[in-house]
């Protein structure tokens, strides 16, 4: 029987031994004395026991110390995160551009084999710069993901990813001086090697800080097109019932010019799905934030139907993002490359216009343009009349225009008007026009006038007579300020139908087409007065399918050429001294100034386009008069007048063609002819001999459909559905010539554009003469 032991609260550490004969004698022992041999077998068994304790206690420790060990790094590491930055993913998207490389087609694909080898460089040196500098501990790596042309070498579009404390976004965008001072000289000390061994330095480097969902959305879900556009090509964009949630197209075009993007339609947009349902336009190849132009969602963010943007360099990214289940969505757009413009200038005039760059489309991001304008002589000041403003307007809570503005003499404008405002300015005025990195609007449009004091009334005003004055808007209605019946001579011009035409006199006609019909229905005569015009000796085009010409029977026809490049546009001659052609003929190319009057010459009474005889008539241009809302984008008010040197006398092989009135009407299903030195087939070399060919006036909403909604009011389509007789280039500016009464001959149209030539379903495209009467009257008398 092993007798037990009272329980005791002494430590492990310090157990009294009943065996410990040195003990002292005033010391007491919970236990008896260890004297006997019976005391000896005890004590073995009390050390059985102490050691089986000790064993326990140690045991116990050892398992528990582990745990603690753990607990107390877990409360360190919350203590330290509660007391340290947050971290988060930080990335930067940027382009840097190299001088000596040039971008060329297999760039344009991410997965050919020189895309691949450029980028692995490009991405190696930002991981040796970045490593070697002081942001080198947050950086994770880089990633290029498109390359374009730039304006002096290739440029190449890259995200650099950093994990990093999240007050240091700063930093990374806009690096402090030290670390400014570690990147730059390792760009300026820095070379490429290329797979060729070719050495490339870097140029020029932005950074912008994004969001991780646009680098994860631009790399991994998107369905991305890569597209290219050369000047004079339209390139289409189409998107129906897409299956996938997220698309993007990368426009690029030549680096001397810009990219002009055409919405045409869109549908499918709820106003609940605009957080992940949009159309965003960027002045980049990455969609970044702080470069978006525009972007629309929701019901009425598609008018007017037809929108149109202008990026600031050569590239542009769309990105269409919905919902999967809206199957009805559709997008239709186009866009081309067209010419870099400068903006602003001198200009000293007795009236003219003046807009945004690139009006009626959107402006470009990030510019600044600057126009003085002066009266030609002392004594004269400035009457502005401001048609239109749409501009991004100021950040909310803001006192003053912070964004984009338009200012006159010192005074921002910055908030849409729709009336027209007109403001008296001195004899010289300084127009100031500035738009910031992002979202643009359509812009401006200003018309202005010379005027004196002296005079009776200023412009805009009607005379009244006796000294008074009243603007013409309030002719004929009940407030007349002018007195009894002093203005209602104007009355009738104010109440005629679109469709009547209308007498020198003001009074109106309801019979169709009276003009030059042999019969005087006008009191005063003016219906057959301007008559002369539209005749040739026989009774009896851009042109594919078309025949020679006899000569003399289009005698308004000419030819307009330019030194060593000859033959450029076709025109038609109405009048001695004006010729009407298509604005586009006079758009400056990189080599070639079109737009210089000097440069043109004038061939009339020609057959063969390099006929040498003293029959055909050779003039100079004087002037050259551009329709000033001529939108190179969608070829509207494609038109232009030419003010020749000197006279020409008519012959019968030179003879003006009629100029028809705003109400004269030509009926579908008319069959009219198209003339020119035009290509014979797309893609083909000119005509020698003039080439006539017949073609039909077609409906207007039926080439519309055709056309996906691009024909305006200022356009009218003819040809043949079928295909095979069309305009062509060459013919671009010539005649669409059609009949009336008598033989007369009146143009009708003026050759425009078209999708090829001749192609079915693809009819030629004139700008319409009748819906421009009354701007080639104002400027040709």
């Amino acid at each position: 029987m092993i007798p037990t032991f009272p329980s005791s609260r002494v430590s492990v550490y310090s157990i009294p031994d009943p065996c410990n004969s040195e003990q002292t004698a005033g010391q007491k022992s919970p236990h008896i004395n260890c004297c006997t041999s019976y005391q000896e077998g005890l004590c073995q068994k009390y050390y059985f026991f102490k050691w089986m304790r000790l064993c326990f206690w140690r045991r116990w420790l050892l398992g528990i110390l582990p745990i603690v060990s753990l607990i107390f790094t877990v409360i360190m590491l919350v203590l330290s995160y509660s007391f340290s930055p947050a971290f988060s993913s930080i990335y930067i998207g940027g382009s840097i551009e190299i001088s000596n490389l040039t971008y060329t087609d297999d760039l344009n694909d991410p997965q050919s084999q020189k895309f691949l080898l450029q980028a692995e460089v490009i991405q190696n040196y930002f991981t040796e710069i970045y490593e070697s500098s002081s942001l080198g501990k947050y950086y994770l790596k880089s990633v290029v993901a498109a390359f374009s042309e730039g304006d002096s070498g290739l440029r190449a579009y890259y995200w650099n990813m950093f994990w990093a404390p999240q007050d240091m976004v700063a930093s990374f965008k806009k690096p402090t001086p030290v670390q400014q001072k570690e990147i730059s000289s390792k760009q300026a000390t820095h070379t490429f090697s290329s797979t060729t061994e070719e050495d490339f330095d870097l140029v020029t480097m932005e950074l912008f800080v994004s969001d991780s969902t646009d680098y994860d959305v631009m790399l991994k879900s998107a369905v991305s097109f890569d597209l290219y556009a050369k000047p004079g090509n339209n390139r289409t964009l189409t998107l129906i019932n897409p299956k996938k949630s997220f698309y993007q197209w990368r426009l690029r075009v030549p680096s001397n010019c810009v990219v002009r993007l055409v919405v045409i339609t869109l549908h499918g947009v709820t106003p609940e799905s605009c957080a992940s349902h949009h159309l965003s336009a960027y002045d980049f190849l990455l969609p970044l934030q702080n470069k978006i132009i525009t972007r629309w969602c929701g019901p009425g963010a598609w008018t007017p139907s037809v929108v149109r943007l202008t990026s600031s360099s050569n590239v542009m990214l769309l990105t269409f993002s919905l919902d999967r289940r809206e199957e009805s969505s559709i997008l239709k757009a186009h866009f081309q490359a067209i010419p870099k413009i400068m903006c602003g200038g001198h200009h000293v005039s007795w009236n003219g216009t003046l807009s945004s760059p690139y009006y009626p489309s959107y402006y470009p991001p990030n510019i600044d343009c600057s126009w003085i304008i002066r009266a030609p002589l002392p004594g004269y000041k400035l009457l502005l009349k401001i048609l239109i403003i749409q501009i991004q307007e100021k950040s909310p809570g803001s006192s003053k225009c912070d964004k984009d503005w338009l200012e006159i003499d010192g005074i921002r404008y910055c908030k849409a008007h729709s009336e027209n405002m007109l403001r008296e300015y001195s004899y010289s005025v300084t127009i100031n026009f500035h738009s910031d990195e992002l979202v643009t609007h359509r812009g401006f449009y200003i018309e202005y006038k010379a005027f004196r004091h002296t005079d009776r009334c200023v412009p805009e005003q009607l005379d009244c007579g006796d000294r008074k004055c009243k603007h013409q808007y309030k002719t004929c209605k009940d407030d007349d300020s002018c007195g009894v019946d002093s203005d209602k001579n104007n009355c009738s011009y104010k109440s005629c139908s679109p469709y009547a035409y209308r007498c020198l006199n003001g009074k109106c006609l309801l019979k169709p087409n009276p003009e030059c019909d042999g019969k005087r229905d006008c009191a005063d005569g003016s219906d057959e007065a301007n008559c002369a015009c539209g005749r040739h000796q026989f009774r009896k085009n851009r042109i594919v399918g078309g025949a020679d010409a006899r000569s003399g029977k289009w005698p308004w026809q000419a030819s307009l050429q330019m030194g060593g490049h000859g033959h450029v546009c076709g025109a038609s001659v109405i009048s001695s001294k004006w010729l009407i052609s298509a604005a586009h003929c006079f758009l400056d190319s990189d080599s070639v100034r079109y737009s210089i009057p000097s440069g043109w010459r004038a061939y009339m009474g020609l057959h063969t386009i390099n006929e040498k005889s003293n029959r055909v008539v050779v003039r100079s241009i004087k002037r050259i008069i551009v329709h000033p809302q001529y939108d190179q984008s969608i070829s509207d008010y494609d038109i232009a007048l030419l003010e020749m040197e000197t006279p020409v006398f008519f012959s019968e092989l030179v003879q003006p063609i009629c100029l028809p009135s705003t109400s004269r009407i030509f009926v579908y299903g008319t069959v009219c002819y198209v003339t020119g030195w035009g290509a014979i087939k797309e893609k083909s070399h000119l005509a020698k001999t003039l080439q006539e060919a017949p073609v039909r006036i077609i409906n207007q909403s039926v080439c519309n459909k055709l056309y996906d909604d691009l024909i305006t009011s200022r356009m009218l389509c003819a040809g043949n559905l079928s295909g095979g007789v069309d305009a062509c280039q060459g013919d671009s500016g010539g005649p669409l010539a059609c009949t009336g009464q008598g033989n007369r001959w009146y143009l009708a149209g003026v050759v425009s554009w078209g999708e090829g030539c001749a192609r079915r379903n693809r009819p030629g495209v004139y700008t319409k003469v009748t819906a421009l009467h009354d701007w080639i009257h104002r400027n040709t008398n």
